[in-house]
């Protein structure tokens, strides 16, 4: 699927690549709004109904993304409300082999994520997951997210990287989009980023190399 020889650099995504999905789904669908219920004094449901049109109106911004942002917006500690279920990061399947065996390889490997770097920290403290990489960028660093075509311009100019010899590899479609117009040439989406509801992204993407498994892009 891909001639590891010919790549100079790996670019992933976090969550949702590299990491299960299920985390964050879980943060924002169940832990948060039942949280916020409780605070507010609404029922569960008019919680998340609330949270989702807040949330739905980020949708594609780096507010979407910004642990921050939601910590004013909505008056509660969203980090340490983080902490309480981190006992539910975990990687997907065959992910660590696959930054293994990246690792052994003359190739610069890179997380891309826009996740904040607060997430990240919560992340790291659960599994180090930045040591897996020799660096990582959050889209905050640069005040934009990754579906912005201008992102990947600042990226580069920061992280000295060939678009020919580079596979990036993420679940986020309209992110794939923007680092194809860049002209990153090695795009590879996800299929089952949330481990808890696999058959709701089992389909091949229009445009971009699927894969069920990471296991099927593990250097040979």
């Amino acid at each position: 699927m891909i001639d590891w020889n010919k790549i100079e650099t790996v670019l992933f995504d976090m969550d949702g690549t590299l990491l299960d999905l299920h985390y964050d789904n879980y943060f924002w669908l169940q832990h948060l709004p039942q949280r916020y219920a409780t605070l507010k004094g609404w029922t569960e449901t008019q919680s998340r109904d609330f949270l989702l049109d807040k949330i739905r109106a980020q949708h594609g911004t780096l507010n979407f993304y910004c642990i921050d942002y939601w910590s004013d917006e909505l008056g509660v500690d969203i980090v340490e409300m983080k902490h309480q279920i981190k006992n539910r990061i975990q990687f997907l399947p065959h992910a660590e082999t696959l930054l293994a065996e990246i690792k052994a390889l003359p190739i610069q490997s890179l997380i891309v994520t826009n996740a904040h770097r607060k997430t990240l920290a919560v992340k790291d403290s659960k599994i180090n997951i930045s040591s897996y990489v020799d660096n990582v960028c959050a889209s905050h660093d640069f005040g934009l997210p990754k579906e912005d075509p201008e992102f990947w311009q600042h990226f580069a100019d920061k992280f000295s990287f060939d678009p020919n010899t580079t596979v990036f590899v993420d679940d986020n479609e309209a992110v794939l989009d923007s680092a194809a117009k860049f002209g990153i040439r090695h795009l590879v989406m996800p299929l089952n980023p949330d481990s808890q509801r696999p058959a709701q992204l089992m389909r091949q993407p229009e445009c971009y190399t699927g894969i069920e498994s990471l296991q099927q892009i593990i250097p040979d």
